[in-house]
């Protein structure tokens, strides 16, 4: 490339350089209008810095991999990935890789420095597959730097071993809780119908639903009472300290069908908020969705130009209800109850290991459950119960017997 040049023109002064040749023709690159011309050099300097990278700002062999991963956040998962993933992503290296590894040169990682850091990681107490997909996470921000981008020659994770994974004892427990008839029994006693977690519970336990799903639900849209099916169309999530209306994890996107006792209680609660909504007039809070997918709240007395929805689960003046709040309801049953394991994701647990323990096909569970593949339903909700094993038993006997 030429030679940065600065001139006077008029009372102002440019910069100009030589740009490459398009249709065997020179294209020089320059921009005027500078009141001095030490301003020019600085701004045809750095021009000229950018012209010369395609725009990159960084150079791939001093760049740190705090840095490089704010590259790939912003110019890969973001653009490419699902809006969860980046979510995801950007937590998982916010909170977890940057601050182990964040310091170093990209071109210094080498499969030593990973597989000390990942055994570090091991010992945190962390569950197997938070581990694995630590490793996974920076796995594939690395092979980005290979392929595409050729930052480095070879992705340092491909070496790595995570060996032998061992998950505590008590977080095992608490993961596989199942909520027994007695447990269930107990919950609802605690939040009987009028109560503001009556719905969510219900819904988590007999839908399966992820705690974003339930909350996610919209009772103008989602639930159809002659086909007596319910739509997971979205799921809520807090960025920022606001809600917003999200795609399902892995974009699961799927129709369940309803039995009788949850589609009454969702009839029984539309009717309600309609009544409810007609005591308040115009002091009852209606929410909607901004084209963004924020969620926001209004008076019924004001008109607003956003799409309305009806939460599955408000306070009675309209108020939202989020998965925040669930947090109360679950220290409830911790403290008051005594069900110490019981937790958010509990329910849906249940929900698959009861389908599988009474003879429903895995790939029935799987896509009710919304999994991306049969793997995770059974290795990660449907347990192997005492029943189930009765069950191998006693069919093993009819068999041979």
């Amino acid at each position: 490339m030429g030679q940065l040049r600065t001139r006077k023109r008029g009372a102002t002064w440019e910069y100009s350089f030589e740009g490459a040749k398009i249709g065997g023709k020179r294209k020089p690159i320059s921009k005027g209008g500078y009141r001095t011309k030490a301003d020019a050099l600085t701004a045809g300097t750095k021009a000229k810095a950018e012209y010369e990278t395609s725009g990159r700002t960084f150079t791939p062999s001093t760049i740190s991999l705090a840095d490089y991963l704010d590259y790939w956040l912003e110019n890969h998962v973001k653009k490419n990935l699902g809006h969860n993933t980046y979510l995801d992503y950007e937590s998982k290296t916010r909170n977890h890789i940057k601050p182990a590894l964040g310091k170093y040169r990209l071109s210094a990682i080498e499969p030593d420095i990973v597989q000390n850091w990942i055994d570090n990681v091991k010992l945190k107490g962390f569950s197997v597959s938070m581990v694995r997909n630590l490793l996974a996470c920076l796995s594939g921000a690395l092979e980005y730097a290979v392929i595409p981008m050729k930052f480095i020659k070879y992705n340092p994770c491909s070496y790595v071993k995570l060996g032998r994974l061992k998950e505590s004892p008590e977080l095992k427990i608490k993961r596989e809780y199942i909520c027994s008839a007695d447990d269930w029994e107990k919950i609802m006693s605690r939040f009987p119908e009028g109560s503001s977690f009556y719905l969510p519970l219900l819904t988590s336990y007999h839908l399966g639903t992820r705690i974003g799903e339930t909350y996610g639900l919209d009772l103008l849209t989602d639930f159809d009472f002659g086909a007596r099916t319910c739509s997971i169309n979205q799921q809520v999530q807090k960025e920022d300290r606001v809600w917003y209306q999200r795609p399902p994890k892995y974009e699961s996107y799927r129709t369940v069908d309803m039995g009788s006792t949850i589609q009454k209680a969702i009839r029984k609660e539309y009717i309600k908020r309609k009544e409810t909504m007609l005591f308040y007039g115009p002091y009852y809070l209606k929410t909607y969705v901004r084209p963004d997918g924020s969620i926001v709240q209004f008076p019924a007395s004001e008109t607003v130009p956003y799409r309305e929805i009806m939460p599955l689960s408000v306070k009675e003046n309209g108020q939202l209800l989020t998965p925040e709040s669930f947090k109360y309801c679950a220290r409830v049953i911790h403290n008051e109850l005594g069900l110490v394991l019981f937790h958010s994701h509990s329910l849906r647990h249940t929900h698959g290991t009861l389908l599988a323990e009474n003879g429903a096909s895995p790939k029935t569970v799987m896509e009710r459950l919304g999994h991306k593949d049969i793997s995770t339903t059974m290795n990660r909700y449907v347990f192997n119960t005492e029943k189930m094993r009765s069950d191998a038993v006693r069919i093993f006997e009819e068999v041979t017997g």
